[in-house]
């Protein structure tokens, strides 16, 4: 018998919240001159960005039941 996973989208949906929540909190404006922290908060926006992607693509293919 296949194990169901535990997560709904209620679950998906928090933690994408929660995620989103956190990059809004990431400063807007970096000293331009800062070239190391310019580009950690670039790069940490764009991880952040890509996994709420993921999240996304792997709770539609949970609710279309191709993920056990």
């Amino acid at each position: 018998m296949a194990r169901r996973s535990n997560m709904d989208a209620e679950h998906h949906s928090k933690i994408a919240d929660k995620l989103m929540q956190y990059r809004g909190k990431i400063p807007k404006h970096i000293n331009p001159s800062n070239r190391i922290a310019k580009d950690a908060v670039f790069h940490l926006k764009e991880h952040i960005d890509l996994l709420l992607w993921y999240i996304e693509k792997y709770a539609e293919l949970e609710s279309k039941g191709l993920i056990p």
